[in-house]
């Protein structure tokens, strides 16, 4: 990994995604380019065109100002770490998709952002409509999730062919970390009905992920989301992976999907991949 996008509102939870971005940084020295995306002024017809230039501008210098403050504090307590920055006009999930391709970045790294419950089923938040959109990976961290050493990694999996052999692509970020890979499946159809059934899963995604420290679960709920919750919380992790699906004209106009939904519920950090994404974890 050598290039981490991450965008910034200079918010609680953005600045905590800062943090955690950092903290990935140092393990791989990759360079972290934050971006802010600020909102030009709408041109009224009874205000002068110097005068809307000016408001933007200012909202361009106040920003620029802000990231240099910011570089200058992190480049203290982050020996080492590189950083940019990039100041721009737009729609901030646009600008932030739009950079992170133009740059070939490996990851995306933001702060997990909610709205009302209306406005997600309407319009998402930013996050998701990045998840949505972004050619590289996307890692979501929550407000109240600080970096510590990722030791053990969920993946929900449907039990799908290319889902599984998807699971390839964190590999060498798990075994960056020495992380524990755990497979997870919600049972929320009661396929599977014994112990055997189980293994017999477990076994199949042995087969297909080579990696030394891996294990498989089985959750019974009829809500895959929920049913992930309540792994979480009987079995603590340091990451949630989730894939995200081509979505279907049906899907698209009434059903939200499953990785968008657990960006805003989510308490550890989601790493959201799309399984025509590259291999963005490789550690070279």
């Amino acid at each position: 990994m050598k290039l981490i996008v991450c965008p910034t509102d200079f918010s609680a939870t953005s600045t905590n995604a800062i943090h955690y971005a950092c903290g990935i940084a140092q393990n791989f020295h990759a360079l972290i380019v934050f971006v802010h995306v600020y909102e030009a002024p709408v041109m009224y017809s009874e205000m002068p065109l110097t005068s809307i230039q000016f408001a933007g501008d200012q909202l361009k210098n106040s920003a620029e100002k802000k990231l240099q403050a910011l570089v200058k504090k992190l480049s203290k307590q982050y020996k080492g770490l590189k950083f940019e920055t990039i100041v721009t006009d737009g729609l901030s999930h646009e600008k932030v998709v739009k950079i992170a391709e133009e740059l070939t970045a490996d990851l995306i790294i933001m702060g997990a952002t909610g709205t009302s419950k209306l406005e997600r089923l309407l319009m998402g938040s930013t996050t998701a409509r990045v998840i949505r959109d972004a050619h590289c990976g996307v890692l979501c961290v929550p407000s109240n999730a600080s970096y510590s050493a990722i030791k053990k990694i969920v993946f929900s999996t449907d039990l799908h062919e290319d889902n599984i052999r998807s699971a390839m692509m964190i590999t060498p970020f798990a075994s960056k970390f020495k992380a524990e890979i755990i497979f997870l499946f919600v049972d929320d159809r009661h396929l599977l009905h014994d112990d055997v059934e189980v293994e017999k899963m477990t076994q199949k995604i042995k087969k297909r992920v080579k990696y030394p420290s891996l294990s498989g679960y089985v959750s019974k709920n009829t809500n895959v989301s929920k049913g992930i919750d309540y792994f979480l919380k009987k079995q603590p992790a340091d990451l949630l992976v989730m894939f995200t699906h081509p979505k279907h004209f049906p899907e698209s106009l009434f059903n939200s999907s499953i990785t968008k939904l657990m960006s805003h519920q989510t308490k550890i950090p989601l790493l959201a991949l799309k399984h025509e994404d590259k291999p963005i974890m490789s550690i070279d």
